[in-house]
């Protein structure tokens, strides 16, 4: 039962790839407004969070199906 309850969490964990899905694309775009657009601004973090945000959810996933 405790296993069970351990795994729910990481399976839980998988939502993260839909935050990766709008993060990685919004700090794309978000990162070329400015004065120069070839010159990325501070909104570049969004892709390395996004990144991040996926790889702990796929992770999480994977975890979490092969625990089941």
């Amino acid at each position: 039962m405790i296993l069970g309850l351990v795994a729910s969490l990481y399976v839980d964990l998988t939502g993260l790839i839909l935050l990766a899905a709008i993060l990685m694309p919004a700090g794309f775009f978000l990162s070329v407004i400015g004065r120069d657009p070839r010159r990325p601004n501070g909104f570049s973090v969004l892709i390395w969070c996004g990144a991040a945000a996926l790889t702990v959810g796929v992770t999480g996933a994977g975890i979490g199906l092969l625990t089941v």
